[in-house]
């Protein structure tokens, strides 16, 4: 009888001392589990930091390059107007057109393009021959 009893006070110790190893396994793997993955979280928090300081550096270096060439929005907008403009006439900067109030010859030097709130005008400016100038609308262009 007392070898049985020694023997089942030894299985007890036994399966006791494998379930405390197990949980102690159990919870020394989730707490190491639990510091990896926290600190996988302060990576992705620093590297977010980062790409958001980089982000901003980069927002305020935009807006200051904005902020210089704002000053040209009017004219890049007349620009893209006159373009537009020119895009559907005839002729175009450079040629040579005959006007049609003398047939004489005349370089087209620039287009004109203006007007207010209620008119709009284009005109073509001319070089004649004797070196003048001449503000001439399409309709007088052959």
């Amino acid at each position: 009888m007392k070898n049985k009893f020694w023997f089942q006070c030894l299985i007890s110790i036994i399966f006791v001392g494998l379930f405390v190893f197990g949980f102690y396994t159990l919870i020394v793997d989730t707490i190491r589990s639990s510091v990896e993955e926290r600190q996988k979280h302060e990576q992705q928090i620093k590297e977010i930091v980062i790409k958001n300081v980089l982000s901003n550096q980069k927002i305020d270096s935009l807006n200051n390059a904005n902020l210089e060439l704002s000053k040209y929005k009017a004219l890049t907008q007349a620009m893209i107007h006159r373009d537009e403009a020119t895009s559907q006439l005839k002729h175009k900067i450079g040629d040579i057109v005959y006007l049609k109030s003398d047939s004489s010859k005349a370089v087209i030097e620039d287009v004109l393009i203006g007007g207010g709130k209620y008119n709009y005008y284009v005109k073509f400016r001319v070089l004649l021959k004797d070196n003048t100038t001449k503000e001439i609308v399409p309709e007088l262009i052959n």
